[in-house]
């Protein structure tokens, strides 16, 4: 039986391979579409960029699905623990997989998202209230917000790139995306400086008496 600790080390490893695999695709196919538009100004108006197009997302899209996958399983571990998460997480594998089956893949990459965008939200809210409910492996708001926000902004953005890539609202969706992948970023990153300054003025006042 897989115990805790092997199943998140499990899903980290595995969320990072997925990562740098879509990583390296990009820059190498940044690098082909620089070196193509060297050789012609005006490659992007041939066939040969219809074929990279297509080329570049049948690279990529299996890492995007198993991103999707890895996600769902993963961000339930901050509201469940023990037992419990390997029981809700196999739930939400098998209700995926039987919507996959008896309706559609795109449907079960839905419920995948959507459930990730719930339990997340919830997951805000219980950090901004001060919950102790919650399972981080660091303490601290800022890194906690911070790793809730580039959570919920990467789950928003894989679900409008995924399933709603002609939609009116796409540019808003991706717009709200990247801002709070930015915000989640920037807690994570600076979350020391950033606790100290909002404790600063607490301290300030005190010294004053």
């Amino acid at each position: 039986m897989i115990s805790m600790k092997n199943f998140h080390f499990i899903l980290a490893i595995l969320t990072i391979i997925v990562l740098v695999a879509i990583g390296l695709i990009f820059i190498f196919g940044t690098s082909y579409s620089y070196t193509m538009s060297l050789r012609d100004s005006n490659w992007t108006s041939t066939s040969l960029y219809k074929v990279y197009l297509e080329q570049m997302n049948n690279a990529v899209i299996p890492f995007v699905v198993g991103l999707i996958i890895l996600l769902g399983l993963c961000i339930p571990k901050r509201l469940f623990s023990g037992s419990q998460l390997l029981q809700v997480t196999a739930a939400i594998a098998v209700i995926a997989l039987m919507i996959a089956i008896f309706a559609d893949s795109k449907i079960a990459f839905a419920f995948l998202l959507l459930q990730a965008m719930i339990v997340q939200l919830v997951v805000i809210f219980l950090t901004i209230s001060g919950s102790k409910r919650l399972s981080f492996r660091r303490q601290g708001f800022f890194i906690q917000m911070g790793s809730a926000l580039l959570h919920l902004g990467l789950v928003v953005f894989l679900y409008d790139f995924i399933l709603m890539p002609s939609s009116s609202y796409h540019l808003d969706i991706f717009w709200f995306s990247t801002i709070t992948i930015g915000v989640g970023m920037l807690f994570s990153f600076y979350h020391q400086p950033l606790s100290s300054l909002f404790r600063q003025p607490e301290a300030d006042s005190s010294s004053d008496f």
